[in-house]
């Protein structure tokens, strides 16, 4: 009786794990087919800064990926909250962002705390910063892992507010 158990629950386990990884195989084959780069963080060589958007609480962070000295990715992510710089040291606000996990962008006098995962991703950006190529919106906000859809303000789909 005891062996017909373990042998039951061997069989879920194994059936849970090859489950999990034929999802996620697809998750990453999609992510192939929206070709979505994945952000290379601020200490890349790519990284060309952030700004606060004219859209209130939006912050952008652009990347030239090919290194030619002309930006073509920007990220945008929505801001959670914000605190003064005169108050918080940067010591302070990195600390706080690592236990809320969201991400810091410090200036003066506004340290903003966004959301660790981008809500917009957009491959193409003119000289203005506008997106000028695909966009992407992530509505989770959970990193890239195939449920992002491309975005148009034509034609926006239902889950987009």
């Amino acid at each position: 009786m005891k062996l017909r158990i373990v042998l039951v629950w061997l069989v879920i386990v194994v059936f849970v794990l090859t489950e999990g990884q034929v999802l996620a195989s697809g998750q990453n084959e999609d992510l192939k087919k929206l070709d979505i780069p994945k952000e290379p963080g601020w200490n890349h060589p790519s990284y060309r800064g952030w700004e606060s958007l004219s859209l209130p609480g939006l912050i952008a962070t652009y990347y030239d990926l090919d290194l030619d000295r002309e930006l073509d990715y920007m990220v945008i992510r929505k801001v959670i909250r914000k605190a003064s710089a005169e108050e918080t040291t940067i010591e302070q606000a990195i600390e706080i962002a690592k236990f809320d996990d969201l991400s810091v962008f410090f200036s003066h006098p506004v340290v903003y705390f966004t959301n660790r995962n981008p809500l917009f991703y957009c491959k193409g950006v003119d000289h203005r910063r506008n997106c000028r190529g695909d966009i992407w919106v992530d509505i989770a906000e959970d990193g890239l892992n195939g449920n992002e859809e491309l975005y148009s303000l034509s034609t926006p789909s239902l889950g987009v507010r």
